[in-house]
Formats: C-alpha cells, sequence, structure tokens
C-alpha cells in the first residue's frame, strides 16, 4: 500500500533536471519565458550584504544550490523556490524589472570576505564612484551553470503551490504570511492582487492598529486572509492554525466569487468605520474586567466575522445601523468575551470560541 502510494506521489510531482547558463537566464527571463512572479519580488529578504556574497560565489565558483521552477502548459516556467539567488543575479546585471514603476533595478556590490575589490563594483557602470566588472568576469559569470529542478506540465498544477510551501517553511521567509502569499500569487493571481490592496486600504489599516513594521511583515494582509478564512470556512478541532489558513484560503478561492468576497469584507469595514470609527476593535472604556483595551484577535474573529456571516441578513433589517452600533458596544460587556480574553488561551482553542459566539452574536434571527 505504502508503496502504491509513494509511486502515485511521485507521478504526480514528474521532475526533470537542467543546467543553464545565468546569461540564458536572463534572456529567458528578459523574454518572458521565466516568470519570478512579479509579488514575490516585495518579499525580498536578502540584505546588500547577502547579495554580494551571493555574486561573491558565483564569482569564485562555489556551487549554486539549485532552483525549482513550474513548467505551464505554454512552456513557460514559473519560479516556485530560488527567488532570492535568481533575482540577485538579475538586479546585479541591471534587467530585473521593478514590479511597480517597470524600471530596471540595478545594484552595487559591498567588499566580500574573499573579495574585498567589490567594493562599489556593478554590472555597468551608472554614477560617479561605481566600478564596472571587467568584462571577462562578465562572461565568466554569464557562463556560470545553475542547476533548475523542473516540476513538469502536466503535473498536478495544486502540487506547484505545495511544493512551493514545503520548500520555503521555515526558510528564509521571515513568516508564516510571505509563504501563503507566494501559494496564493501562484493559485490565483487577481485575487491575491485585490486581497493585498484591501489590506492597505487607510480604513482597514487603522481598524486592526497595523503599524509600518508590521506593513512590512504582511500583517495587515494575514488580517484580510482570516477575515476571509472565517468567514467561509468553519476551523476544526484539532487543526494547526496556520496550516487550516493555507489549505482554507485556497479553497476559497477556488470555489467563491471574487467580487462576492471582497464586496463583503469591504462592508465589513466601510460600516464599522463609518458607525463606530477607527476604534471599533478596540475594547472601550466600560469593558468587562480582564479584557486589555487593545487591538486582538478576538475582535477580529469575533467581530468582524460575526459581521461578515450575517451580512445579508443585517441589512435586511429595517435599520441596520442600529443594529450594528447596539451589537459592538454589547459585545464587550459579555461574558464569553471576557472569557475568551484569558492568557494563556491557545490560538486553535480560542478560533472555536471567538467565531461561534461572533456568528451568534450578530445574527439578528438567533
Amino acid at each position: 500500500m505504502l508503496k502504491d502510494e509513494i509511486d502515485a506521489a511521485k507521478r504526480t510531482v514528474a521532475t526533470d533536471t537542467v543546467q543553464i547558463a545565468i546569461g540564458e537566464v536572463a534572456n529567458m527571463y528578459a523574454s518572458a519565458e521565466l516568470n519570478i512572479l512579479p509579488e514575490f519580488q516585495r518579499l525580498f529578504r536578502w540584505t546588500k550584504e547577502r547579495k554580494s556574497s551571493f555574486v561573491e560565489s558565483i564569482l569564485i565558483g562555489i556551487p549554486i544550490p539549485p532552483a525549482f521552477v513550474y513548467e505551464n502548459d505554454n512552456g513557460t516556467w514559473e519560479l516556485i523556490d530560488g527567488l532570492q539567488r535568481i533575482s540577485t543575479v538579475l538586479e546585479f546585471m541591471g534587467v530585473l524589472k521593478d514590479p511597480d514603476t517597470g524600471e530596471f533595478r540595478r545594484s552595487s556590490l559591498l567588499r566580500t570576505k574573499y573579495l574585498p575589490s567589490l567594493e562599489s563594483v556593478v554590472w555597468q557602470e551608472a554614477t560617479e564612484g561605481e566600478n564596472n566588472l571587467e568584462k571577462s568576469l562578465q562572461l565568466f559569470f554569464r557562463r556560470h551553470r545553475i542547476d533548475f529542478q523542473i516540476l513538469k506540465h502536466p503535473s498536478d498544477p495544486k502540487t506547484k503551490y505545495d511544493l512551493f510551501q514545503r520548500l520555503n517553511r521555515g526558510g528564509a521567509y521571515a513568516n508564516e504570511q510571505e509563504v501563503r502569499t507566494c501559494s496564493m500569487v501562484l493559485a490565483n493571481p487577481e485575487f491575491t492582487r485585490r486581497l493585498r490592496q484591501f489590506a492597505l486600504r487607510e480604513g482597514f489599516q487603522r481598524l486592526l492598529r497595523i503599524t509600518e513594521e508590521q506593513k512590512l511583515n504582511q500583517r495587515g494582509l494575514e488580517y484580510a486572509v482570516r477575515l476571509v478564512v472565517h468567514t467561509y470556512e468553519d476551523f476544526p478541532r484539532g487543526r494547526d492554525v496556520q496550516e487550516f489558513l493555507d489549505q482554507a484560503i485556497l479553497k476559497v478561492m477556488d470555489e467563491n466569487d471574487i467580487d462576492e468576497i471582497m464586496a463583503t469584507i469591504g462592508w465589513v469595514i466601510e460600516i464599522l468605520h463609518r458607525l463606530v470609527g477607527e476604534n471599533a476593535l478596540i475594547p472601550p472604556e466600560d469593558r468587562l474586567e480582564g479584557i486589555a483595551q487593545r487591538f486582538s484577535l478576538r475582535a477580529l474573529e469575533g467581530i468582524g466575522v460575526g459581521l461578515s456571516r450575517n451580512k445579508s441578513a443585517i441589512l435586511d433589517l429595517g435599520d441596520p445601523d442600529r443594529f450594528v452600533t447596539e451589537k459592538v458596544g454589547g459585545f464587550w460587556q459579555q461574558p464569553d468575551v471576557a472569557e475568551m480574553s484569558a492568557s494563556g488561551l491557545r490560538g486553535s482553542v480560542r478560533l472555536q470560541r471567538t467565531v461561534t459566539f461572533g456568528s451568534q452574536w450578530f445574527n439578528p434571527n438567533a
């Protein structure tokens, strides 16, 4: 039985390996034969020091770990793993396009352990103080080969984001949401783009108290994912929260209309901001004892999800604004909410309580 399952899995993940010179990689990128997924570029984590060290490794002949790509049915490749490495060489060569401006990005190097003369070296001099990489070294760099592991078409397309998560989980990315975002882009780039834009709205960020540092770590997008997922999917007892979010957001994206999703969560943020203000998810002064006066996930799960799950029923009321105002005000007076605020409560246990309570509390027909 196990051997059969292994054989079936190997057929699903059909792979091949090729070696490609860096110069050819740049040509493939320029001609759109290699898609490194521009959305991923917002996730650059390598510092200038690390980029310089990587270029140093190439110049002195240190082997590069393989990159993983998914082969589309038209023969083009999508980069699954290796963004930092591939983008570093493309940026150094001056051919990497900025995802927002479309302008070419270029980088200069720092002195490194073995090659201190790399200080201020660039591929093509543009400003005073920069030094061109010698022509002979440019040729050596362009001819250096990178191994590509190819996930062959017609492997199951869902395999590409599963493989991406397996390769990157616990790796160079800073948090779970950044890896999840990449999987979302692979599955549905348009939905991911719209959800990202939603998470960047000023009203959303004010309500959820998103700091500048949290913006960089995609905390706002994580909150948006949680709002969407818990609106459409029930959290099963005993599941790991992050694994549930990984799989549930892809399921929601696949099975629901994107316009309906965005309209629902957009309504939640609009009505909270309009009726209660930017403190709508912050416990008020007259809250029950034991509830800290700060934003927490219980507010998003209880109030935000509670409203989104009951949107249609609330809008059918004669005075929906009054209902929402009273319910939000009374939420923090409930003993159940105080119990959800107990310190040390596991996230998986909290979710069982907050979403259930919020769904009932904001249900006009309960």
